[in-house]
């Protein structure tokens, strides 16, 4: 196996595919990078000294052969919940503790590729958690947009690993509520602290009656909340039933329900939102 190398530079991803690898949806790219991983993302618990080998499933949709590179990165989640990976080993990293198959590859269209990595925490790891990224970087191509000048870009996809090392668990708590736009909609929000030595994401079942006297059901994002960190997380209102289909709220509504985050923590929510 290969050692990650870091290189003295930075690069933010898009928000679509920042969010798909961190909220476990299907990574792909149209277009002349047409892949897909699975899993889209790696939660692992570890004990200090104990290694672990894992296996992305790389799937090429298009007909011809993909030529990628692979590495590690450090990243980290940014205010506005996109992703910003970097090259160069950050304070704490643990990609030294990490060790990729190779750094070049060929996926063809004809069956998955099999990408193995392994994690061996040393001995004298202290609890907490390591996070880290494996990078497919596509060759460098170029766009000519019709009387423009041509533009050379490369497609990289982020499939982000978690390992939770002597249990370290996450430990959150709302701090605040606000109603915010989201994606041109004003929606119920939680300000969710984290105080624990992991990253948590929010769960639960959640109701209320807004002000035409709808009865809506509400789900949280499930973006990572970091360990240390604070961050606002959402509250998608959907019909009961309907789960897939967003709706309007009418203000002032009251948000109840459980919360529920990492191994059976709950907490119990009775909030009132109004603009």
């Amino acid at each position: 196996m290969t050692r990650p190398y870091s290189a003295a530079r930075r690069w933010r991803t898009t928000a679509t595919l920042a969010l798909s690898v961190l909220c476990g949806m299907p990574c792909a790219l149209a277009g002349e990078f047409a892949l897909a991983v699975s899993p889209p993302r790696f939660e692992l618990e570890l004990k200090a000294g104990e290694r672990s080998r894992q296996v992305l499933e790389i799937t090429n949709a298009s007909p011809e052969a993909t030529v990628l590179s692979t590495k590690t990165a450090d990243w980290s989640l940014s205010e506005d919940n996109s992703v910003i990976f970097h090259d160069e080993l950050q304070p704490g990293s643990c990609r030294p503790w990490v060790a990729i198959e190779r750094r070049d590859l060929s996926v063809s269209g004809a069956r998955p590729h099999r990408f193995r990595f392994e994690i061996s925490p040393p001995a004298d790891a202290p609890a907490g958690e390591c996070r880290f990224a494996i990078m497919l970087e596509g060759e460098e191509q170029v766009s000519r947009a019709k009387g423009g000048p041509a533009i050379p870009f490369s497609a990289r996809l982020g499939v982000v690993v978690y390992v939770a090392l002597g249990g370290a668990a996450p430990a959150l708590s709302v701090t605040g509520s606000s109603v915010q736009m989201v994606n041109g909609k004003a929606t119920p929000v939680l300000k969710i602290h984290n105080s624990g030595a992991a990253h948590g994401r929010l769960g639960g079942f959640l109701s209320g009656t807004d002000a035409s006297g709808k009865t809506l059901e509400f789900a949280p994002s499930s973006l990572p909340i970091l360990a240390g960190e604070t961050r606002s997380i959402a509250l998608i209102a959907t019909r009961p039933g309907d789960t897939d289909t967003e709706v309007q709220v009418k203000y002032p509504v009251t948000v109840r329900g459980k919360l529920e985050w990492g191994k059976g923590q709950t907490e119990t929510l009775d909030q009132r939102f109004a603009p």
